[in-house]
């Protein structure tokens, strides 16, 4: 268990009263014990004192019966007297009674003849004291009787004439008076007290009261003169049973009294030896904690910046911790100083980092304002840097960033630049007197990274995409500048890489409604706000329904149907599309199971929803919970799926082929290496991209294409299906080179779930009506 001090300012009292404290903790045992052992010894001498006391008691006891039944038995022979008895002649009787009564000295003597008469004085007894004496037993010849107030001795003597006439009884009441002189006859100070029997069996006197099993043995008690050690003596009553018993107690004061110079010569020892030991120990912790307040003084010297170092005059513990505390100290001054320089910079490429960045955007800006010029804020990054790092290795990757640092320093000419995170680097260009500084040194970057660059033995071609804001007229502040030029380099990026934007509102506020689609996004799948309408898709001759393809809507609440050419692609970039998608293939799969069992439905499927963890179990729950057969669910798929690796995704196809599901390639002809994709994984259905499907009644090549692709389809047997049909020359054209399938305007507009079952049964003329 630890030992918990209060809190002390200073070592020194610590020392002094943790040692004190042990020291009186220490004292304070040994007086206890000292105490009991003290006690043990004078309650062994007052058992002795009282044991010898009780002995000496009984035998006043007996020498008293002895005494009363002698001078009794005098008078019971004398003939004159039992005539008396025998004649009943009162008056003689009562006289020598009171003779026997003074000889005796004792209170009360009576008569109490054969018949139950008593003659005399019996006190408080009364005439109770014959049904007393006919109950002491025959061969006892004294009792003690108890009622409800007194207790009293009586002691019998018979008359005999010859036979037994009546018995003399002297009656002594074993009062407070009684016990006064009791106590006289005692060498020292006991206290005898008389206790009655309760009907419980205790011993009481009213006040004091002791257990029925209480034995001769010494006990303690609180009696009158206090803790007291006592012994019990229950006296004999009539039939034998005690009704009383003495109490003799001796306080425990006085039995401690011989003890109390012993008592007295430990405390002042005790008190003597606790100073002693506080005056050695504070003399001891002086002498620990002056180099330790020495140490502290110097500490508190080191918090607040200061070099501190400490005197060493010894070689012991403390003057080791001295050196010790001085090596620490100086190797804090060295590494707050490299903590400071890795708090403002870079670690990789040593340059300024965003913090520091940010302060001095914020003084370039503030100093701006007031000169009144500009300022201009070039954010730029590292195209295709990401696919280095994944080929080359990352200490290649770092080892280009060292580079790209250094030539930015080189062609920057004062300018600031720094290394925000990643490959994204910005510069701070005070256009004072020079104004076009920003975007000329924006060209001359472009310029530079455009050469290729030798990196670690590898030759690395890279570009560099740059966003320019200007102060003020882009931002008024370093934070507003910063965030600009973020989207002009977002821009700069989504216009073909290797690109110089300057930021324009317009950046702004495509940034802000994208910002805003992407939140409503999570709200619309929190709060169901998507629907599916689906567009038939017919077969060649247009007459009868094959399917459909599920089509996402969002009829916003507030802003009207928002096209999915505008959401889908923030769903992709946020990673929503996941539970968006996994929404529309259980909808999709709920809905076909309502058709005609030769209707299918047609999910597309985004390349990252298609690569998710799960994507097979996901396909599976949606058809076992709508019913809806595999064979009735196409899945969608782009070449983009691809571009990642096909190992991957020829496992899922081919698990989805096991399920029974058909799998379609949509917009086919529109990538690189569709031809290779077809040989890898035999797909259903190819669909074939409107852009192919628009010209292709009086383009020769468009048709050419058109049936360059039937035909592969046709061989490897896959069905095709052309999307886009809007009229019936392209209608005719596809019905003659064999399409299987169309879908387009033609036939029908993307009808809700309810349209969906009417439109199923209804004839194509009758559609067209």
């Amino acid at each position: 268990m630890r030992l918990a001090l209060p809190p002390f300012r200073t070592l020194r009292t610590r020392l002094t009263v943790l040692y004190a404290g042990l020291f009186t903790v220490g004292l304070v045992v040994l007086a206890v014990l000292a105490q009991v052992m003290i006690e043990r010894s004078a309650r062994s001498a007052a058992t002795d004192e009282l044991s010898t006391s009780a002995s000496v008691y009984d035998r006043l006891w007996q020498e008293r019966e002895r005494a009363l039944t002698g001078a009794a038995d005098v008078v019971a022979r004398d003939f004159g007297f039992r005539s008396a008895v025998a004649s009943n002649d009162v008056a003689t009787i009562v006289s020598a009674l009171d003779s026997l009564r003074a000889r005796a000295d004792v209170p009360h003597v009576v008569l109490v003849t054969d018949a139950g008469q008593v003659i005399g004085d019996a006190g408080e007894l009364g005439g109770d004291v014959a049904g007393f004496v006919g109950t002491i037993e025959s061969d006892r010849r004294d009792a003690v009787v108890a009622t409800a107030r007194h207790v009293s001795r009586i002691v019998t003597a018979p008359i005999m004439a010859p036979n037994e006439i009546g018995r003399i009884a002297f009656v002594i009441p074993l009062g407070a008076s009684e016990m006064r002189g009791l106590e006289k006859l005692f060498a020292m100070p006991l206290t005898a007290q008389m206790l009655t029997r309760t009907r419980g069996g205790a011993w009481t006197d009213g006040h004091l009261t002791l257990p029925a099993d209480t034995g001769r043995a010494v006990t303690s008690v609180m009696a009158r003169g206090g803790r007291s050690f006592a012994i019990l003596r229950p006296l004999a009553a009539p039939n034998g049973r005690a009704q009383a018993a003495l109490l003799l107690s001796y306080p425990i004061t006085r039995a401690m009294q011989s003890y109390r110079s012993i008592q007295l010569g430990l405390i002042a020892a005790g008190l003597a030896w606790l100073l002693m030991i506080v005056l050695g120990t504070g003399r001891l912790a002086r002498g620990i904690a002056q180099p330790i307040v020495a140490l502290d003084a110097a500490a508190r010297r080191l918090e607040n910046g200061e070099r501190a170092e400490v005197a060493v005059d010894s070689d012991d513990e403390v003057g080791r911790l001295a050196r010790s505390f001085n090596r620490m100290s100086l190797g804090i001054k060295e590494r707050e100083q490299r903590i400071t320089h890795l708090a403002f910079h870079d670690g990789l490429t040593e340059l300024p980092n965003r913090v520091l960045f940010q302060q001095s955007l914020e003084q370039a800006v503030a100093r701006a304002a007031r000169m009144n010029e500009q300022v201009g804020v070039l954010c730029l990054d590292l195209d295709g840097f990401k696919s280095i790092n994944d080929t080359l290795g990352h200490p290649v990757g770092d080892a280009l960033l060292r580079q790209v640092a250094e030539r930015l320093l080189l062609v920057a000419d004062g300018a600031m630049v720094a290394r925000l995170g990643g490959d994204e680097f910005a510069i701070v260009v005070q256009e004072a007197e020079d104004i076009g500084r920003s975007r000329r040194l924006g060209r001359t970057i472009l310029d530079q990274f455009s050469e290729p660059l030798e990196v670690a033995d590898h030759t690395i071609v890279t570009g560099s995409s740059i966003g320019i804001a200007m102060f003020p007229a882009d931002g008024e502040d370093a934070a507003a500048l910063l965030k600009n030029a973020d989207l002009a380099l977002y821009r700069a990026k989504h216009d073909g890489r290797g690109e110089l934007r300057f930021f324009d509102q317009s950046l702004d506020e495509a940034a802000r409604r994208r910002r805003r689609i992407e939140t409503d996004l999570r709200v619309a799948i929190r709060t169901g706000q998507f629907k599916l309408n689906f567009q038939p898709i017919v077969a060649s001759d247009g007459e009868v329904i094959k399917g459909f393809e599920a089509l996402l809507r969002w009829p916003h609440p507030d802003h009207g149907l928002i096209p999915p050419v505008e959401f889908i692609p923030i769903a992709e970039e946020t990673g929503l599309i996941t539970q968006i998608g996994e929404w529309v293939l259980h909808e999709a799969c709920r809905v076909a199971a309502g058709w005609p069992e030769h209707v299918r439905v047609a999910v597309n499927v985004s390349p990252l929803q298609f690569r998710s963890p799960g994507f097979g179990s996901i396909v599976l729950q949606a058809l076992a919970i709508s019913g809806l057969a595999p064979n009735r669910l196409e899945i969608e798929i782009t070449e983009s799926v691809f571009l990642d690796g096909e190992t991957g995704v020829l496992q899922i196809l081919h698990m989805l082929r096991a399920l029974g599901v058909r799998v379609a390639l949509d917009d086919f002809g529109t990538g690189y290496s569709s031809l290779s994709y077809l040989r890898s994984f035999p797909f259903d259905k190819i669909k074939i991209d409107r852009s192919f499907i628009t010209n292709i009644a009086h383009d020769a090549s468009a048709a050419a294409i058109v049936k360059a692709i039937v035909d592969l389809a046709t061989a490897l047997h896959m069905e095709t299906t052309a999307e886009g049909v809007e009229n019936a020359g392209q209608h005719a054209e596809l019905q003659a080179q064999g399409c299987s399938t169309l879908q387009g305007f033609l036939f029908s507009k993307p009808l809700d779930e309810m349209s969906t079952r009417k439109i199923i049964d209804t004839p194509r003329s009758a559609r067209a009506a």
